[in-house]
This record gives C-alpha cells, structure tokens and sequence, in this order.
C-alpha cells in the first residue's frame, strides 16, 4: 500500500470513530432523557471532537499546513536558550507520555467488562494515538530515526486505536438498542 492510502485509510479511520462516538454520545444522551445509563455520553462526545480534532491535523500536516509552525517553535525556544538543552526534556517527556499511555490502557482494559464504564478501554485507545503524536511532536532523535525505518507505525497505531475506539462505541450503541432501533424503524 502507498504512503498516500495508508494516510487516506487512517484518516478515514479516525473521521469514523469520530462519528461513532458522537453517535454514541448522542445515544447515552437520549438514553439518559429516557431514565437509563447514559451517563457517559459526556466522554463520547470527548472523544468524537478529540478523533475529529486528531483526523484535521493529520489532514493539514499530510497537506503541508503545518511545516511553518514547527520552524516557529525552533525559533521560540531558541530565543529563550531553551533548544541547546532540549535533550533531557525530550526524554523526560517521551517517558512520561508513554508511562501515562500504558496506564490509560490498562486501567481501560480493567474496566472492560464493566458495561457502562467501558468507555475508558475507548480513551486506553484514544490515548495510543494521541501518545504516539504528541511523542513524535517532542521529536526525540531515537524516535525520529525508528519513525523513518518504519514509516507504516504511525498508520498502524492510528488505525488500531481508530479501530479499538470504534469497537467500544458500537458495543456501547448496541447496547443501548440503536442498532435494533435503526432496523426496527422501517
């Protein structure tokens, strides 16, 4: 596959966990109005405008939007001294980003079993995107040289994060009977 499908794939993976989750949050909502569970639509809705949110940067940095704003953030911390000694934040951060990814995945995968709170195993998968970005966004030089021997990683974790919040949203919609409530409503 091309580097452009795969871009294309994982976009539109995530423009579909988008709408799941807004769908999902709109379920919980309507759920909620009916007396049932539906607490949790808060989060859904989080996470639709988090997926929508991640898909258009992808979009504009695959369109070549974005290329300025990293020139301007090197001079910004040039100005203030801060880029000469950049290398122990970068590595501080990195495992940070990953210690708390771990943890956001586990504790979601704890919860799986629980019907409603299941929503955190979708923000474990959230949090593997959003952690695999912002840790390429620290730009560590460790993690540039193996992001350019395996260009296909960053689809691969967009696209099982994408899929893994998509699952729990259409567990979470099945639950609520909106699958039943669709085909029931010819």
């Amino acid at each position: 596959m091309s580097d452009d499908a795969g871009r294309l794939l994982a976009l539109a993976a995530l423009l579909a966990a988008s709408l799941l989750g807004a769908w999902a949050a709109w379920a919980c909502r309507r759920a909620q109005q009916r007396g049932l569970p539906g607490s949790d639509a808060l989060v859904w809705a989080g996470l639709a405008v988090l997926f929508l949110l991640y898909s258009q940067t992808r979009l504009a940095r695959g369109l070549g939007w974005l290329k300025g704003l990293g020139e301007w953030l090197r001079m910004v911390t040039r100005q203030y001294g801060l880029y000469e000694d950049r290398r122990v934040f970068q590595i501080v951060a990195t495992v940070g980003v990953a210690l708390i990814v771990v943890a956001l995945f586990l504790y979601g995968l704890i919860w799986m079993w629980h019907y409603i709170k299941r929503y955190r195993l979708a923000i474990g998968f959230a949090s593997l995107a959003v952690g695999f970005g912002i840790i390429r966004f620290i730009s560590l030089h460790e993690v540039d040289a193996w992001n350019a021997a395996m260009p296909w990683a960053r689809s691969v974790v967009e696209l099982t994060a994408a899929a893994g919040v998509s699952a729990v949203a259409i567990a979470r919609l099945r639950q609520l009977g909106e699958f039943a409530r669709l085909w029931g409503s010819h």
